[in-house]
């Protein structure tokens, strides 16, 4: 293969594409990135066996033909090294030699014969939304999800299409969070799928640029995003997700309500946390008339306590969360106020920010 492109450019699509790559394989091939290059068009293609994602460009600096699969690492590290505009691969007995300005790399690659195809999607079933809207359903919700294997498939997240409305949801068995869009989908029955988290990763790095429209193509065990420049393709989840709908508190599950400042609230959690120790962390908010307190304490380290004032009437009532539980949630929302619903001191919280999402928490009561 022989490739000769401006440098920041190609650095661009190369981060993006080797994210996905894993540092170690038992398939060395999935270590390496697929450079292909066609006139003034680059495609560098990643995959973890799992996860395949694809980027290119077209530029009139581009000149070259053919593929090459180099280390994915390597290629990374050699390329954010060079200082030059432009950069020039050109096979030479058996590898290719990686130049721009007084840079000079000869790299070790392997047969771009052996790199996996790209799945094919042969949709089923499709739509289009902002690119934008998407990525804010993610980051309202990702985080909740398990990083483990399990029983159940927490480990991924729960994309429902509906025939108007686009829901997200995560869950790692002891919360639950989710994120609705009202859209026109253009499909005539509800269904769902179990996407990875990591795929999902992919779409943020992406950015929320309103302007860009993403699609969204489904067939039996692969979900396919693309936008201009950019294709994820993903295998599905397989396993059971639970039923999130059994598990959302009815409005008269939680009848106490406090509204809270989210600057604020966020504020005092993060000082709890600081005295909540590392093994079975726990913060407590205490509410009582005109007044909420966070406060933590841990044997042998210390304690802490911030007083809010809200807007409140109920029966005194203390109830205990996981610190990170909180925290996590008041970062992904740009929401300046932040609602919390309860019943009592051993039922789940459900917080929420606007009316298209929602979060639910169970309490420590141990």
């Amino acid at each position: 293969m022989k490739l000769e492109t401006p440098r920041d450019l190609f650095l661009t699509h190369l981060q993006a594409a080797a994210s996905v790559c894993p540092t170690r394989s038992t398939r060395p091939i999935l270590t390496d990135v697929l450079v292909s290059v066609e006139g003034q068009r680059v495609e560098i293609t990643a995959t973890d066996g799992e996860i395949t994602v694809r980027r290119s460009y077209e530029h009139e600096g581009v000149s070259g033909e053919g593929q090459a699969a180099l280390p994915a690492g390597t290629l990374l590290s050699a390329v954010r090294s060079m200082t030059s505009d432009t950069l020039s691969l050109e096979p030479q007995g058996g590898a290719h030699e990686l130049t721009g300005g007084k840079a000079y790399f000869k790299l070790q690659g392997d047969d771009p014969e052996l790199f996996p195809a790209v799945p094919e999607v042969n949709a089923e079933r499709g739509l289009e939304l902002p690119l934008g809207d998407f990525v804010g359903l993610c980051q309202r919700t990702m985080f909740a999800a398990a990083r483990e294997m399990g029983r159940y498939a927490f480990n991924g997240v729960l994309l429902e299409v509906d025939p108007k409305e686009l829901t997200l949801v995560a869950t790692d068995g002891r919360r639950l969070s989710k994120a609705a869009l009202a859209v026109d989908t253009g499909v005539t029955e509800r269904f769902s799928v179990v996407v990875p988290l990591k795929g999902l990763q992919q779409l943020q790095r992406l950015g929320a640029s309103d302007d860009t429209q993403l699609r969204i193509e489904f067939r039996q065990t692969l979900v396919a995003f693309s936008v201009p420049g950019t294709e994820v393709r993903a295998l599905l989840v397989e396993g059971e997700f639970p039923d999130f709908r059994a598990v959302m508190p009815k409005e008269a599950d939680v009848p106490s309500t406090v509204t809270v400042d989210r600057q604020e609230l966020a504020g005092a959690i993060q000082r709890a946390t600081i005295t909540a120790g590392d093994e079975g962390p726990a913060v407590a908010l205490s509410l009582s008339a005109g007044s909420l307190r966070v406060a933590s304490r841990q044997e042998g380290l210390g304690e802490s306590r911030s007083d809010l004032v809200v807007d409140y009437s109920g029966d005194d009532v203390e109830i205990r969360f996981n610190p990170l539980f909180l925290g996590e949630y008041l970062k992904t929302m740009p929401e300046t106020q932040v609602t919390f619903r309860f019943k009592d001191r051993a039922s789940a919280g459900l917080f929420s920010s606007q009316e298209s999402s929602v979060y639910v928490v169970m309490p420590i009561t141990s």
